[in-house]
């Protein structure tokens, strides 16, 4: 890739005057959008989990799960286009674009009378993911060098602030202003930081002179994955022999086998599976999937599972409020935290190897605490910590993986296949484990559903299994991947 600076574009920001200071109003003004905008990702992530029984009560639907994963999937497909794009055009112009797009799709969320307009507002939504990225090539294009890497370490780890609160903003909007109060509060904090973003952020002034958009490619990925997720969550409701549930997932196959031949032509395709042919990078994106991926859907279930009363689940339920599950929403927050800095303290003696495994073992450990401990508050808060700190383990893992794994100018590619990998397989486990729990369900309450305790057996034991497939990719690593030299 040819990579020119566009005349008009802004330079970087350099500290003036002979202080000698690294940063100025300016800057930190730069830093501040940025580190807000990303946590975007995270706070509509908490809310919209959160807020899964109330999305089910409200649409009267067994299919709440979409709108997890519908997010996921727009992501997943969108995220490389989302580079290509800021590569030609732009980073700060196309990060406007994407802010609009999510805004636009948490509009849309917030009014939706129907269930299949809501989740066309949350594909939209699943633009922000694109954030987090455009934020930190930002940061390394207009920043004075010296201060990047801090910079950057900001950008992707936030202020901390979202770990604490977000849980208890969470369920005083769910309990107070229901399902349109969540989306509108994103509505309107989006629209707060598009603004701040346009006023404050400048240009960056690297452009791509030969990156070419792979929209084939995207359609034949998105459409092949969103096709058997379709089948799938409707098998139970259609059946597993019916026409429309084996068309779709007889589509899935068809396009997705045209995409690998289609990848394997273009001259820049969307994703790179010659990346693939490096054993090291394969078994990484393969851990980051299985491990990161459906480990995080946890969340999903365990909103579902904490705020059911005991008198409906009967072996599991605690009868919590939105704002009683902040609890959880903390608990697991910090230990997310903790697992990131784990792996900042140790990385240099370890390795990334040592700390994804140390991640898959407790998933599958905590997902089983939760499942077999379902009627026990203390247990399940235990057991949703231990997944979340391997959360943070893995997540701060995964890229010191993949810098180990290849060659630095081929970096960028290949971060893109793990992010891809662990974001697809977020819609993957979301969709395959609530098609567990669909399998299972007691009773219809307003037209939502009531699982049974062993719904969330199977739905909780498949992430475990899933951790422990991961982790078993992960066994393979060469020994001492990943670790820091000083």
């Amino acid at each position: 890739m040819t990579t020119i600076h566009e005349p008009g574009a802004t330079a970087p920001i350099e500290p003036t005057g002979g202080s000698g200071r690294l940063w100025t109003p300016r800057l930190a003004a730069v830093l501040t959008v940025l580190v807000l905008a990303s946590e975007i990702i995270p706070v509509s992530a908490v809310l919209s989990g959160t807020a899964l029984p109330a999305i089910s009560t409200r649409f009267a639907t067994t299919q709440a799960s979409w709108a997890m994963t519908i997010a996921f999937l727009t992501a997943a497909v969108a995220m490389p286009l989302v580079g290509k794009l800021a590569d030609m055009y732009g980073k700060k112009r196309v990060l406007l674009g994407v802010l609009a797009l999510s805004l636009v799709g948490s509009v849309l969320s917030a009014v939706a009378t129907s269930f299949a307009l809501f989740l066309v507002g949350r594909a939209l939504q699943g633009a922000i993911f694109s954030v987090a990225f455009l934020a930190y090539s930002l940061v390394r294009d207009v920043f004075p060098a010296r201060i990047v890497p801090f910079a950057v370490s900001v950008t992707m780890t936030g202020t901390g602030l979202v770990v604490v609160l977000q849980p208890f903003l969470a369920g005083w909007l769910i309990d107070h202003h229901g399902v349109p109060g969540v989306y509108w509060f994103l509505t309107v904090l989006t629209l707060v930081l598009t603004l701040a973003t346009l006023v404050v952020v400048p240009e960056s002034p690297v452009r791509s002179s030969d990156s070419r958009l792979d929209l084939p490619g995207a359609f034949l990925l998105g459409g092949s994955v969103a096709a058997v997720l379709v089948g799938v969550s409707m098998g139970p409701q259609w059946g597993w022999t019916d026409t429309a549930t084996l068309g779709l997932l007889a589509l899935g196959v068809v396009l997705f086998a045209g995409w690998i031949l289609q990848a394997g032509r273009a001259d820049q395709p969307l994703i790179d599976l010659k990346e693939l042919r490096r054993p090291a990078l394969l078994l990484s994106v393969v851990s980051s999937g299985l491990v990161y991926g459906v480990g995080a859907t946890t969340s999903s279930f365990l909103a579902i599972l904490a705020m059911t009363p005991r008198a409906l689940g009967q072996d599991y339920g605690f009868g919590m409020t939105a704002s009683e599950f902040a609890i959880f929403g903390v608990v697991n927050g910090i230990a997310i935290v903790v697992g990131g800095l784990v792996v900042g303290a140790t990385a240099r003696r370890t390795g990334a190897k040592v700390h994804m495994l140390a991640a898959a073992v407790l998933i599958a450990a905590g997902a089983l605490l939760m499942a077999l401990g379902r009627a026990e508050e203390p247990l399940v808060l235990v057991g949703s910590a231990a997944v979340h700190l391997a959360i943070g383990l893995s997540g701060a893992a995964i890229p010191n993986l993949v810098i180990a794994a290849v060659p630095p100018e081929r970096q960028v590619v290949s971060s893109s296949l793990a992010e891809v990998s662990r974001t697809l397989m977020g819609a993957v486990g979301t969709t395959f484990g609530f098609v567990i729990l669909n399998a299972n369900v007691l009773a219809l309450v307003g037209g939502a559903p009531v699982y049974s305790g062993h719904g969330f057996v199977g739905a909780l034991g498949m992430i475990a299994g899933c951790a422990v497939a991961g982790g078993a990719a992960a066994l393979f690593l060469p020994r001492g991947l990943g670790r820091q030299r000083t």
